[in-house]
C-alpha cells in the first residue's frame, strides 16, 4: 500500500531515515554563482568576468545570463564599471536571481533585514558569515515559547529586539513596512505578499543540503561578506570530501539498507522520501542504500507497515522535534522511550535493524536537513553506518566547530541531545 503525502512538513512525530548510495558535492564540484555580474558563470565574481564581458562586448563571444551586470538589458561598459565595483565591494545595488527565477535589485549596503522563514538553515547561513546582528524582524516560530524553531540555546539573540513579524501564513506586513528593514528574506515565498511591502526588495533564497554553498555566496555578496562566505564554503567542501573519501570505496553489497520514514506511535502508516527528496540526498551521502530510490520524486510517501518489513532495513534512524530533542534538551528519556517503543513493536521483531540494535535519532530542527547543519547530521548518519571507518572521527569535535565557528555560540554540544545515542569515539 502506497498513498501520496501531500503535507509539506514533518511534525513532531518522528522520522525513519534512509540511505542509499550516492556521491558528495565534493569541492571540484562547480556551481554558477546566481549573481548579475558573473559574466562567466563561475562560482565568484572577479577579474576574469571582466576579461569575459570584454569578449561578448566585442562579439567573440556569446552572451552570457549574468553579463548585463546591471540588468538594465543592454551589455555595455556600464556592466565593466558594475563588475569592478562588485569587486571592490563599492556597488551601489546589486541584482541576484532568486528561487522565483526573479530578478532582484538590492540596494547596498545591506544593514537590516527581516527572515520570513520557515526553516533555520538561511539563519544560520546568515549567522554562519557574521550578519546574524543585521536581523530586526522574524516569524514567529522562531521567537515565540512552543514554536517549532524556538530556542533558548541555539537562538538565544533572536529573543531580545527582534521583532515578531507573524507566521508564515499570516504575515504582519505593517510591522514589516514599520521596521524599514533593507531586505525581506524568505524561504516560504509562496506565502510573502511582496506587493504589501513594496518598498522594499524581496528575495525569496532558501539553503537546504544541494544548494547550501552557492546560497551562502549569493548571501555573502548580498551583506558584502564575500571572503566569510568563502571560509564557510571551504569548510563545507572539505568536510563533504572527507566523508566521500571514507565512503566511496565500500562495495555496493556492504552498504546497508537505511529505511527513511516518519513513525507515530498511535499508527500504521509510515512516511518515506523519495529518491530525489533532499532529505533522501543527505543521507545517501553517507554512503549506504536507500529504500526510497525504489520511489521517483521528490515528495514524501505513505506506506504500511508491511512495505517496511517486507524490505527488511538494516538501520533506523529516527528524526523527533525539539521538545524531545535539541539543544534545549539535556536528557534522553524522550529518545530512549521512542526508540525502545518501535523495539518493542512484535510486527517489526525479525527486522535486522531491530534484531541487531541499529535504531538511532536526530534532532528533526536543527541537523536533519538544511545546508551545514545538514552535513553534520550526514556525518552523524556515516559514523553509525561505518563506525570502523570513521573510527578516528570525533564527530561531536565537528559538530562542534560548526557550533562555536560559525554559530558563534557559546555551548557545549555534548550538554544537548542533538544525536542519539552519541557516536562512540575510539581513542
Amino acid at each position: 500500500m502506497i498513498r501520496l503525502n501531500k503535507r509539506k512538513g514533518i511534525p513532531l512525530a518522528l522520522v525513519i531515515v534512509a540511505f542509499s548510495l550516492a556521491t558528495l558535492s565534493a569541492s571540484g564540484t562547480s556551481y554558477t554563482l546566481q549573481v548579475y555580474g558573473n559574466a562567466n558563470m563561475d562560482e565568484t565574481i572577479d577579474d576574469l568576468d571582466i576579461e569575459h564581458l570584454q569578449g561578448i562586448i566585442e562579439g567573440t563571444i556569446d552572451e552570457t545570463k549574468f553579463a548585463d551586470a546591471n540588468n538594465d538589458g543592454t551589455i555595455d561598459e556600464e556592466d565593466i564599471t558594475q563588475i569592478e565595483l562588485i569587486i571592490n565591494g563599492n556597488e551601489e545595488f546589486l541584482v541576484v536571481l532568486d528561487d522565483t527565477g526573479s530578478s532582484i535589485r538590492i540596494p547596498t549596503p545591506v544593514t537590516s533585514f527581516v527572515y520570513h522563514g520557515h526553516n533555520s538553515y538561511v539563519y544560520e547561513t546568515i549567522r554562519a558569515i557574521g550578519v546574524s546582528d543585521e536581523i530586526i524582524g522574524i516569524t514567529d516560530r522562531f521567537v515565540t515559547p512552543g514554536g517549532n524553531r524556538y530556542s533558548i540555546t541555539y537562538f538565544p539573540e533572536l529573543l531580545s529586539n527582534v521583532e515578531n513579524v507573524g507566521s508564515l501564513q499570516e504575515i504582519n506586513y505593517e510591522v514589516i513596512n514599520n521596521l524599514k528593514p533593507d531586505v525581506v528574506l524568505t524561504d516560504a515565498r509562496e506565502y510573502y505578499d511582496p506587493t504589501k511591502t513594496p518598498d522594499i526588495p524581496v528575495v525569496a533564497l532558501d539553503v537546504n543540503i544541494l544548494n547550501s554553498k552557492e546560497a551562502a555566496m549569493r548571501y555573502g555578496y548580498i551583506f558584502g561578506r564575500v571572503s566569510e562566505a568563502n571560509e564557510y564554503v571551504s569548510w563545507i567542501n572539505d568536510l563533504e570530501d572527507e566523508i566521500l573519501k571514507r565512503t566511496e570505496t565500500v562495495p555496493e553489497s556492504e552498504r546497508p539498507l537505511v529505511y527513511c520514514s516518519s513513525y507515530n506511535i498511535d499508527t500504521t502508516t509510515f512516511q518515506v522520501p523519495a529518491r530525489d527528496n533532499y532529505r533522501s540526498v543527505m543521507v545517501k551521502n553517507a554512503g549506504g542504500k536507500y529504500i526510497g530510490d525504489e520511489m521517483e520524486g521528490s515528495g514524501i510517501l505513505n506506506v504500511d507497515a508491511e512495505w517496511v518489513i517486507s524490505r527488511n532495513p538494516d538501520v533506523v534512524i529516527f528524526s523527533a522535534g525539539n521538545s524531545i530533542m535539541g539543544y534545549d534538551i539535556d536528557n534522553a528519556i524522550s529518545a530512549t522511550e521512542a526508540i525502545d517503543e518501535f523495539m518493542n513493536r512484535p510486527e517489526f521483531a525479525n527486522v535486522n535493524a531491530v534484531k541487531n540494535e541499529q535504531i538511532f535519532m536526530v534532532s528533526h530542527p536543527y541537523i536533519l536537513c538544511g545546508g551545514a547543519s545538514g552535513l553534520i547530521g550526514t556525518l552523524y548518519y556515516a559514523k553509525w553506518l561505518y563506525p570502523d571507518l570513521f573510527a578516528d572521527m570525533d564527530v561531536q569535535a565537528v559538530h562542534q566547530e560548526f557550533v562555536t565557528r560559525f554559530q558563534h555560540l557559546d555551548l557545549d554540544v555534548k550538554d544537548s541531545i542533538s544525536a542519539y545515542p552519541p557516536p562512540t569515539q575510539n581513542e
